[in-house]
């Protein structure tokens, strides 16, 4: 609802993306699975976007990802933090141990394998 906007512009998916990016790699590589994202791995990071509510179809193959490049300061000016949100995925169980979902994409994105 653009009227509950605390900025002066809506945010654009890549936007909130960008705003939370530093939490993001942060929560991954020390929460989400430490052992495949931390160390020595963490310094080589990359966060790539899937549209939303496409999780089946990402598993699928059926979409490519866009990869989030930037920082904060590539933000608009009148884009407020304050507008977004980050809702982390929690593992349970063997997803502690084991690790969660995972996908093979090439560098530009797009899936490996066929869907």
């Amino acid at each position: 609802d653009a009227e509950a906007l605390v900025g002066t512009s809506v945010p654009s998916e890549m936007e909130a993306v960008l705003s939370q990016k530093r939490l993001i790699l942060e929560y991954a590589k020390n929460q989400l699975r430490p052992q495949n994202l931390g160390g020595p791995y963490s310094k080589h990071l990359e966060l790539w976007m899937a549209p939303g509510d496409s999780e089946m179809d990402a598993v699928q193959n059926k979409v490519s990802f866009i990869k989030v490049d930037g920082s904060t300061k590539d933000l608009s000016e009148g884009f407020s933090v304050s507008d977004v949100g980050y809702n982390p995925e929690i593992y349970v169980g063997d997803e502690i141990k084991d690790g969660g979902l995972r996908v093979l994409r090439d560098e530009e994105g797009v899936p490996v394998k066929a869907a």
